[in-house]
């Protein structure tokens, strides 16, 4: 029974390197243990792929582009979560999408950050846009809302910011918080 305590420690290790890890061996590995792990997800671009990494427009090559974001079911419906299947949070208090989550606060709740200041090829640009965190790094934006992880999520799949002191809320495909 290995995999549940890999899976545990890959997604400890996620959460640490989501917080400003540069190393790129360890985030590879962990990022390659918990995306074993991840099961049921579909990349959050503008057109469904196969499990045979193929679209209705042609075949795409997986090493091409990384995935940021996919769509995974939960007990709320279809959500959005990072792609090692890591629940995907909004922040009420992000009003009019600009990021107020830092300090401790990311440290609980780590910004979805990504290498530009343009969308991740692959993703649908009607939802998602890139805005600038106040660390100065470029957070993925669904919607209205800037994403966020939850530190105390485990592992794919655990929602467990879900309604967190009534400002934290899973986000749907069309980027739109469910249950706020």
């Amino acid at each position: 029974m290995r995999t549940p305590l890999l899976a545990s420690l890959a997604a400890a290790t996620i959460v640490i390197a989501a917080c400003g890890s540069d190393d790129d061996s360890d985030t590879t590995a962990a990022t390659d243990a918990a995306a074993t792990a991840t099961t049921d997800t579909t990349p959050a671009n503008d057109q469904a792929t196969t499990d045979q990494g193929t679209t209705d427009q042609g075949t795409t090559d997986a090493a091409d582009a990384e995935v940021f974001v996919t769509i995974v079911d939960s007990e709320f419906g279809e959500i959005l979560a990072d792609a090692n299947g890591f629940t995907l949070y909004g922040f009420t208090d992000d009003v009019d999408g600009v990021p107020t989550c830092e300090g401790g606060c990311a440290g609980a709740w780590p910004p979805l950050t990504v290498d530009t200041a343009e969308v991740p090829a692959g993703l649908d640009t009607a939802v998602f846009t890139v805005v600038e965190h106040p660390d100065g790094s470029s957070q993925l934006k669904a919607g209205d809302w800037p994403l966020y992880r939850f530190a105390s999520d485990f592992g794919p799949g655990d929602v467990t910011g879900q309604g967190s002191g009534g400002v934290w809320f899973v986000v749907a495909p069309n980027g739109t918080l469910i249950g706020a």
